[in-house]
């Protein structure tokens, strides 16, 4: 028999690739991309260690990945605060993926797949070099912890480059 969550793990691997057609719309992304999104955008409008109840925590704890909120939160304030300059991330409803918000799935990929190299490059060039340490090491956690989850992100081979730029 099957535990819940097992059952939420299959569900969210045999999402098929949905899609309107439309370039740049966030319905063409895997479900573990669309967390991510939703969470950086959930994030941008709280702006806040999520308190129990609000809608970011409550969305970690049906992804079962409420231990690394914390983690998340750390690297979006060092996003905030270090960033070389504002980043744009839509509201919640919003059908189109921002530049930004690409590069930060993206870089979720680099860490959950392990290229500690790039994801820190891509960060000094993005970031002051001290909050692009702390990005990275809260990142790289929220990424292993959505690994864990069943929700992944990594890319395939050669596909990290094409994304980023």
């Amino acid at each position: 028999m099957q535990t819940i969550q097992e059952q939420r793990l299959s569900a969210l691997q045999s999402d098929p690739k949905p899609g309107c057609g439309n370039a740049g719309c966030a319905c063409a992304l895997p479900i573990s991309e669309r967390f991510v999104l939703w969470a950086l955008r959930q994030w941008q409008q709280d702006r806040a260690l999520p308190r129990e109840g609000s809608i970011l925590h409550r969305g970690f704890k049906v992804a079962g990945v409420l231990d690394a909120l914390p983690d998340f939160a750390i690297a979006m304030d060092a996003f905030l605060f270090g960033a070389r300059r504002a980043m744009e991330i839509h509201v919640p409803t919003c059908s189109s993926v921002s530049h930004d918000e690409a590069v930060m799935v993206a870089l979720c990929g680099l860490a959950q797949a392990d290229h500690d190299g790039p994801l820190l490059a891509s960060l000094d060039i993005m970031m002051a070099p001290t909050a692009s340490r702390v990005a990275a090491i809260r990142l790289k956690a929220f990424a292993v912890a959505l690994a864990g989850a069943g929700l992944r992100i990594a890319p395939a081979a050669g596909a990290a480059a094409g994304r980023l730029n």
